[in-house]
């Protein structure tokens, strides 16, 4: 097994984990964990839009924790949007790349969320971008972590779901 391989594997263990966890808070932190993984392995792999997306999400998943509670993060965050741009032009690679953005864009509108329903689904929206990039630059661990995710990402949604169609219905 190669360091990269590796390397991605761990990033996949930790992208099958977040989905799995109840709170916004845990969500993220796990999320900086797989962005530095995937971070290292792309550059490894000479993927370097992924790798700046990741170097990205890991900083953006650290300031998305407290917008909820600290208003003045929403500034810091918004900040790191227009850098999705700045990185997708820097390591321009063709589709790979802009698969790539997409996805993080998308992550990105997630992570602005508040509530944990709402931050998975633009999530999950985000996951076939990133599979049509790590098809394109051959990251096999990508791929595990990609299908993994996009699974666990799914069952969370649908118990989000049943769970509040159970609060809605105790409410009224």
């Amino acid at each position: 097994m190669t360091l990269p391989f590796a390397i991605g594997l761990m990033g996949a263990a930790l992208a099958v984990a977040w989905p799995l966890f109840r709170t916004r808070t845990h969500m993220l932190l796990a999320q900086s964990g797989v962005a530095l993984f995937f971070g290292v392995h792309y550059i490894l792999e000479g993927a370097t839009t992924g790798a700046a997306m990741n170097a990205l999400a890991f900083a953006q998943a650290l300031i998305a924790i407290p917008l909820g509670a600290r208003p003045g993060f929403r500034r810091a965050y918004l900040a790191t949007l227009p850098l999705i741009a700045v990185a997708l032009a820097a390591t321009w690679s063709g589709a790979a790349s802009v698969f790539a953005a997409v996805g993080f864009a998308l992550i990105s509108l997630g992570r602005y969320q508040l509530t944990a329903i709402r931050f998975r689904a633009f999530l999950a929206l985000a996951v076939p971008c990133w599979m049509l990039h790590n098809w394109t630059v051959g990251s096999v661990p990508g791929l595990i972590a990609d299908t993994c995710t996009l699974l666990t990402s799914a069952w969370m949604l649908r118990l989000d779901f049943v769970a509040a169609r159970r609060l809605a219905v105790r409410v009224t």
